[in-house]
C-alpha cells in the first residue's frame, strides 16, 4: 500500500512539474538564417516553443517586422548581419513589455509570399518560416499578416517548397552564443512604440434603439455588441488597449459615443453596424468615413437615418449641445483627421474582403454624427445586411463574427504601424 502511495505521489509530482512548465514556457529565439532560392528569399527563426506571430512589411527604408509575444533572444548580440538574398541585417528589441520585435532590414521592396510554423524536426526546435518575393517599388504596398491565436503546425498560406529541407548548403547561419558566429555592422535602433494604442469600439444602437430587426428576435444592437466584444479581445491579444462605448444593452446618444473617444484621447474610433436593405439580394460589408458631402444618395439616406435616432428617442437638443456640436464640426474640417480616417479605411477594406463579400463602392462617406469626435480618426463599419440570408448567417455565427473581427483587428494593427504619424 505504501509503495503504491509513493508511486502515485511521484507520478503526480512529475505531472505537476511538466504541466507547470507548459504553462510557463515562453518562446526563445535560438537561431536565425536566410536562404536564397531561384525566385524567393526564405528567412527562418528557430524557436523553443510554438507561438503566435504578426508580420509587417514597411517602406522608407524597406523592412520586415515580426512581433512575437513573450519571446526571448538567445543569439548574443542584438544586431546581426546576414546579407543574403533580400535580407541584410536582423535587429532585436522590445516592442512592448510582453512583445518581442524583430526588425529585418531589406535591400529591396518585398512582399510575404507565405509564412508558417513548422513543428520540431531533428533540431527539436519549432521554425517560423517566411518566404519573401521581390516586387517593383511602384507596386510595393505595406501590409500585415499573422496568427492571432497560437499557430498550429503547419500554419501556411500555401504549401511550402521544402518544409523539412531548408537547403543547409545555401543558408547563412546565426547560432546561439555557445557556437558563436561574428556579427558586424552598425546597430540601428528600432522605432520606439513604448505605449499601446487606444481604440474605442462602438457597438451601434442599444437599449430602446434596437437598430435593424430581422424576424422575431434578431436585433442589430445584439449583433454589434457581440462583434465589438470579439474585436476587443483580439486587440487585447495584440497588445493594444480597447474599450467599448457600451458593454450592455444600453442606449447612448450619438454625441456621447463620439465623446467617449474624445475624452479618452483615443487613437481610433470604430463604430460597428449591421443594417437592412430594401432588396434582400444586396449583401456585403462597407466602410464609411465623415464628410459633409455624401458620396451618393444611398449613403446620404443611411446617414440621415442613423443621425435621426437621437430625435426618435427624445434626446434633449439643448443650446449647449448645439454649440458643442458646432465646435466638433469646425474641428473635424481639419485635414489630418479626415485623411487618417481615409487611410484606415484603405487598410480595412482589403482585409474585410478576405472574410466577406464587399459592397460596391466599398468606401463611402457622409455626415455621420457618430464619427464627429474631433482629432480622432473614425470609421463606421457596416458588417453586412441583416436582410440578406448569407450576411445574416455570417453575423449570427460566432465563428463568422470572429473571422470578420479578426480582419478588422489586422487592419487596425497595420494602420498603427504603417501610418505612424496619424
Amino acid at each position: 500500500m505504501k509503495r503504491s502511495f509513493w508511486l502515485f505521489l511521484a507520478v503526480l509530482t512529475v505531472s505537476a512539474a511538466f504541466f507547470s512548465h507548459s504553462l510557463q514556457a515562453r518562446p526563445t529565439i535560438k537561431g536565425a538564417r536566410v536562404g536564397q532560392f531561384a525566385d524567393a528569399t526564405r528567412f527562418v527563426l528557430d524557436l523553443s516553443e510554438n507561438t503566435a506571430f504578426r508580420i509587417y512589411t514597411l517602406a522608407d527604408p524597406y523592412r520586415l517586422v515580426l512581433d512575437l509575444p513573450g519571446a526571448g533572444w538567445a543569439l548574443g548580440k542584438k544586431s546581426l548581419v546576414l546579407h543574403q538574398g533580400l535580407v541584410e541585417t536582423v535587429r532585436f528589441g522590445q516592442f512592448q513589455t510582453e512583445t518581442a520585435r524583430i526588425v529585418v532590414d531589406l535591400n529591396a521592396p518585398a512582399e510575404v509570399n507565405q509564412a508558417f510554423i513548422l513543428p520540431p524536426g531533428t533540431s527539436k526546435n519549432y521554425r517560423l518560416v517566411i518566404d519573401l518575393d521581390e516586387v517593383a517599388s511602384q507596386s510595393f504596398r505595406p501590409s500585415t499578416l499573422g496568427s492571432v491565436k497560437f499557430a498550429e503546425p503547419v500554419t501556411s498560406l500555401r504549401q511550402p517548397r521544402s518544409p523539412e529541407n531548408e537547403p543547409a548548403a545555401k543558408l547563412t547561419m546565426v547560432l546561439p552564443p555557445d557556437k558563436p558566429k561574428p556579427a558586424t555592422g552598425r546597430r540601428v535602433n528600432a522605432a520606439n512604440h513604448s505605449t499601446a494604442r487606444l481604440v474605442v469600439i462602438d457597438p451601434g444602437h442599444g437599449g430602446a434603439d434596437p437598430g435593424a430587426v430581422a424576424g422575431a428576435n434578431i436585433y442589430e444592437k445584439n449583433i454589434t455588441l457581440a462583434a465589438a466584444k470579439a474585436l476587443q479581445l483580439l486587440l487585447d491579444e495584440m497588445g493594444h488597449k480597447a474599450i467599448l462605448s457600451r458593454r450592455g444593452d444600453k442606449y447612448l446618444t450619438l454625441a456621447a459615443r463620439a465623446q467617449t473617444a474624445q475624452d479618452r484621447d483615443a487613437d481610433l474610433f470604430v463604430s460597428l453596424h449591421a443594417d437592412k436593405h430594401s432588396n434582400s439580394k444586396v449583401r456585403g460589408a462597407a466602410v464609411y468615413t465623415l464628410s459633409e458631402k455624401a458620396s451618393d444618395a444611398e449613403t446620404e439616406a443611411l446617414a440621415q437615418r442613423e443621425n435621426e435616432v437621437d430625435a426618435l428617442f427624445d434626446v434633449n437638443f439643448s443650446q449647449e449641445y448645439d454649440e458643442e456640436l458646432r465646435k466638433i464640426l469646425i474641428s473635424l474640417v481639419q485635414r489630418t483627421t479626415m485623411t487618417c480616417s481615409a487611410k484606415f479605411a484603405g487598410e480595412l477594406i482589403p482585409e474585410l474582403g478576405k472574410s466577406t463579400k464587399l459592397l460596391g463602392r466599398t468606401h463611402r462617406f457622409a455626415g455621420f454624427r457618430v464619427l464627429k469626435a474631433p482629432k480622432v480618426p473614425s470609421v463606421l463599419v457596416e458588417m453586412g445586411y441583416l436582410s440578406n440570408s448569407k450576411d445574416r448567417r455570417l453575423l449570427l455565427s460566432e465563428d463568422g463574427r470572429y473571422a470578420l473581427m479578426n480582419r478588422v483587428a489586422n487592419a487596425i494593427a497595420s494602420y498603427f504601424v504603417v501610418h505612424e504619424t496619424c
